[in-house]
């Protein structure tokens, strides 16, 4: 029997309904390709390692221009509610306990 401890720190494929609302977060497709952080009883937590963020400089961001924004590697809980599936991959090369620095790690499942 699997546990959902089991997938924690590993990539899996989470298979997704109704994700609109993930739009936002930039999760546009309905299965992804994550790394899983953590889980709780809201839902499964991801890596994202692209999220743009505002900087926070004064001096950079007037009121006149756009914020400049950065990439950073965030933790984005994904409800339950969206999660339709949720697909491990135990002891295959690269989806096991992988190295961040190996692979990429993203959203870009076609539907």
């Amino acid at each position: 029997m699997m546990n959902i401890e089991k997938i924690v720190g590993d990539v899996v494929l989470l298979v997704l309904d109704n994700h609109e609302p993930l739009k936002e977060l930039g999760i546009t497709q309905k299965g992804i390709y994550t790394k899983i952080v953590g889980y709780d009883e809201n839902g499964i937590w991801i890596e994202h390692p692209q999220f743009a963020v505002p900087i926070m400089n004064a001096s950079e961001n007037s009121k006149t221009k756009k914020p400049k924004t950065k990439m950073v590697t965030a933790s984005v809980l994904i409800a339950w509610a969206f999660i339709v599936s949720v697909v491990h991959f135990p002891d295959v090369e690269g989806f096991d306990l992988p190295s961040p620095f190996e692979t990429h790690i993203g959203f870009d499942i076609d539907e």
